[in-house]
């Protein structure tokens, strides 16, 4: 069986199909994995037979961005329901909703032209792609394959397409029609952090960490004599806001700087850069993988990224989450409601009493360990999941 993987050109949605992806490989079929050019790289450095896409210059993708780009961290808190209840939001939340949605298609357009003529010379007998990635739906209707949907973490995203000319150009493009649905989902978020939906019932998927390649620290921390506390923000915020993705994370820094804890900064050695005169009991590890680190940790402090809460999840640590973007919103509010964790906004802690709240947060999620039995609970449920390995004889079966 040839099976070609396909993600969108962003590490949190490329990450997630690794594991299956070596699955797949190890049980002796042909794979191929697929992304754009901005994360060849990490592409390659996964291991599988890569296939890089180039991309086509849209200027319609760069005026959408130019309008997306600046709402996407500077919206007011959205209510914490609004992934089910999208009849709560006002006019202006709707157009962010359909700017995102637009993003992404044209986003799925400037990488199909490259897909396809891949896809029609390999000739793949199932297409599994990221759920934001529509190019990997457009492909696999034009081959007349089966396509499965990977879900992407706690958050993945309401329906953004039914409402936006971009996607359904796609298929029209191509001289075909969107599909009423996958041919099957596969969810790896365990069922407690799922939002509710109407899809069909998911191929549940143990989530098997995967945060990209590295080296594990050396040496290996030792026995912890005080409370040990990741921090962390992940990779989206950092491409498109710069330093300035630190700037809430430096704010916690700052705030746990009194208390009696040592700190761990995971992040990229440029991020790193960009954050000057961290204090003395800082521990830094540059481009060092998140799941190689956190075993080591009580608390992880972070951007409530899909990837980074079930790394977090599959290893047992409690997490804070400080986020600052409606999606984000989402993870941290399921994190609070499965007792695992607290979740502050940013746009409610830049005030001077903010350190202070930061503070309280982290001294209760140390030492009330209410948190971590629940978020034991939830490693063993996520353990209790098939793995990917249980989940390949599936597709094979869904090919026939």
């Amino acid at each position: 069986m040839r099976v070609l993987f396909v993600a969108t050109g962003a590490l949190p949605h490329l990450f997630p199909l690794v594991p299956l992806a070596w699955a797949c490989r190890a049980a002796g079929h042909e794979v191929r994995l697929a992304s754009t050019a901005g994360v060849a790289d990490e592409l390659v450095r996964t291991g599988l037979p890569a296939v890089v896409l180039a991309t086509a210059p849209d200027s319609r993708l760069s005026q959408v961005r130019a309008r997306l780009v600046p709402l996407i961290h500077s919206q007011p808190p959205w209510p914490l329901d609004w992934a089910t209840h999208p009849e709560s939001l006002n006019d202006a939340k709707r157009e962010y909703l359909r700017l995102l949605g637009a993003a992404l298609a044209l986003g799925a357009d400037g990488m199909l032209d490259d897909l396809l003529s891949f896809a029609g010379q390999w000739r793949p007998d199932v297409i599994v792609h990221d759920a934001i990635t529509y190019a990997g739906e457009v492909a696999a209707q034009k081959l007349d394959i089966p396509n499965i949907k990977h879900n992407f973490g706690t958050a993945t995203q309401p329906p953004l397409h039914t409402t936006t000319p971009e996607y359904h150009h796609l298929f029209h493009r191509y001289h075909t029609a969107p599909r009423a649905h996958p041919t099957a989902t596969i969810d790896p978020t365990p069922p407690t952090m799922r939002l509710p939906t109407t899809e069909r019932i998911p191929i549940s998927e143990r989530y098997v960490p995967y945060n990209g390649s590295g080296a594990a620290p050396m040496p290996v921390p030792g026995a912890r004599r005080r409370p040990r506390v990741c921090v962390t923000w992940g990779h989206t915020s950092a491409r498109s806001l710069g330093a300035a993705a630190a700037e809430p994370y430096r704010l916690a820094i700052d705030a746990m700087a009194d208390l009696d804890a040592q700190l761990v900064v995971v992040t990229t050695a440029a991020q790193l850069n960009a954050v000057s005169d961290l204090p003395p009991m800082v521990w830094t590890a540059p481009d060092t993988p998140l799941h190689l680190v956190l075993p080591h940790c009580d608390l992880l402090v972070h951007q409530g990224g899909d990837g980074t809460t079930l790394t977090a999840a599959s290893l047992g640590v409690p997490q804070l989450a400080i986020t600052r973007k409606p999606d984000a919103e989402l993870v941290g509010a399921r994190i609070a409601a499965a007792g695992i964790g607290k979740h502050l906004r940013y746009q409610e802690i830049q005030d001077e009493q903010g350190p202070a709240a930061v503070r309280r947060a982290v001294a209760e999620l140390l030492s009330d360990r209410s948190y971590l039995t629940a978020a034991v609970a939830l490693r063993e449920e996520i353990e209790r999941q098939p793995p990917p390995a249980s989940i390949e004889p599936e597709l094979a079966a869904l090919v026939g």
